[in-house]
């Protein structure tokens, strides 16, 4: 990619970043060549898409058929009153194109099925869960063991927020993680926690896209608000997975 066919805004951004020490000009390459499937446009997948546009992923795909409520505009950065009542999918679209307009962004107004996880995972290189519901996640989960994608997980609850990295065939799965359902959410949610995990969401992407690689592949990271205190619990591989264990050596 030649600098002269840049305009002067990707021309800055391309700068500071090949100025990285360990961000070179082959990893920004990739990540603006890559798609990213965000399903969850709420808090955490508001702020991590925030970061992955100005860093200038190339397409993002944002799945979501919640509609803007007012009990989250105090944790969902992208969203204004005026946008109450409509499609967040929709909403994030537009507000997200007007970050980075070099950036191909889709919105999709609908649940995620089995019906059509195919079409809309189709040619990502990485899978983000921040919708914080079982049934996603699994159907998720479903297609990162399918194509051997990354499977990024992150859900907020109160003051405490989880992030892991699922990636079937060099790691454990979702169902490895959680067999049954995900834990469930409790009420009531902290304006920040959300910047906080959507923040380390966006940068763990970026690490897998841009051939760092993932840092938290068998690693569940939680993250207190109450004590401000980070700690991990391992989550291995299960060879008797109904899910992945065709896949684990």
């Amino acid at each position: 990619m030649s600098v002269n066919n840049l305009s002067p805004a990707e021309v800055t951004r391309y700068s500071l970043q090949i100025a990285l020490e360990k961000w070179g000009r082959e990893a920004q390459e990739k990540v603006k060549s890559s798609r990213v499937l965000l399903a969850g446009g709420g808090g955490v997948g508001s702020v991590a898409a925030l970061h992955l546009l100005a860093t200038g992923v190339g397409c993002l795909r944002v799945v979501d058929q919640a509609r803007v409520s007012l009990a989250e505009l105090n944790s969902s950065v992208i969203y204004r009153e005026r946008d109450l009542g409509k499609v967040k999918a929709a909403v994030a679209e537009r507000r997200l194109k007007e970050v980075n307009p070099f950036v191909l962004v889709e919105g999709h107004g609908k649940a995620l099925s089995e019906h059509n996880v195919t079409r809309l995972t189709s040619g990502c290189q990485v899978l983000i869960d921040a919708m914080g519901s079982s049934t996603a996640g699994y159907i998720l989960n479903q297609a990162a063991v399918k194509h051997r994608l990354p499977l990024v997980h992150a859900r907020v609850w109160e003051m405490d927020g989880v992030l892991t990295t699922f990636w079937p065939g060099q790691g454990p799965c979702l169902a490895c993680a959680f067999p049954s359902s995900l834990p469930e959410r409790q009420p009531g949610l902290i304006g920040p926690l959300p910047g906080i995990i959507g923040a380390l969401l966006a940068l763990e992407v970026l690490r897998v896209l841009g051939g760092l690689g993932p840092a938290l592949v068998g690693r569940l990271l939680l993250f207190r608000g109450d004590s401000f205190l980070f700690r991990e619990e391992p989550i291995r591989a299960n060879p008797y997975c109904p899910v992945c264990r065709h896949l684990i050596n």
